[in-house]
């Protein structure tokens, strides 16, 4: 099932939009391992920390069809949690 992604790396990133930064994965577990990966070692993705979202950390909307930007509610995020795992909750 392909699911698409807005991926923001925290304090450092600005957010992103439907329009320009829509990102597609075969799959929710591939996703969440996209966003782990991007965490502390990625070149690609310098700056991205792994504190949780309230401390300014990564978040990942997910969504389960194809997003509008008039109406851009995920159906899941992905974020970090407290002790550090990645975590999915229903938005």
């Amino acid at each position: 099932m392909i699911v698409y992604a807005l991926w923001h790396g925290g304090a450092s990133y600005a957010p992103g939009s439907i329009e320009t930064d829509l990102e597609t994965f075969d799959s929710l577990a591939a996703a969440k391992d996209a966003f782990a990966s991007r965490a502390g070692f990625d070149p690609y993705y310098p700056c991205v920390s792994e504190d949780t979202a309230e401390d300014g950390g990564p978040s990942m909307w997910i969504f389960l069809a194809e997003p509008d930007s008039r109406d851009p509610y995920p159906d899941r995020i992905i974020e970090f949690g407290p002790r550090g795992g990645v975590q999915v909750q229903n938005a």
